[in-house]
């Protein structure tokens, strides 16, 4: 993934805009797309800043608001499995995959089942014989 442009060249792009220099010539001399003269400037335009959003990392887990529910749940049944929580989580209204909840718990380092007691794989050459 690319990095955004930094501060100062889109100080500099917004600058020669103003100073009177056209979208395509800004762009040429500051080595960016036109498409990016055209942000930066929309960017300056509404907010007064040029500095590029927040940049990865800070989306939070879907969960987070229902830690305490999560909590609660496993802390009655230690050993349920994703499916069952997925079940209980959608009874009060709030849906989010195995995934989801997957992530969640592992951030909360809390225990859990992938899969259900009877749909357990076996291993080869471990079963009954005929």
């Amino acid at each position: 993934m690319a990095k955004p442009y930094s501060e100062d060249l889109r100080r500099r792009v917004v600058g020669a805009i103003e100073g009177g220099t056209t979208i395509p010539e800004a762009a040429e001399q500051c080595g960016v797309s036109i498409s990016s003269v055209v942000r930066f400037l929309k960017l300056y335009r509404e907010t007064g800043s040029v500095g590029s959003a927040k940049f990865g990392g800070y989306k939070d887990f879907a969960l987070a608001a229902h830690e305490d529910l999560v909590r609660q749940l496993v802390a009655e049944q230690p050993d349920i499995t994703l499916a069952e929580l997925e079940d209980r989580l959608a009874k009060k209204k709030i849906t989010v995959g195995k995934s989801s909840i997957s992530r969640f718990l592992h951030h909360l380092k809390l225990p859990f089942k992938k899969k259900s007691a009877g749909s357990r794989a076996r291993s080869p050459g471990r079963g009954r014989r005929p």
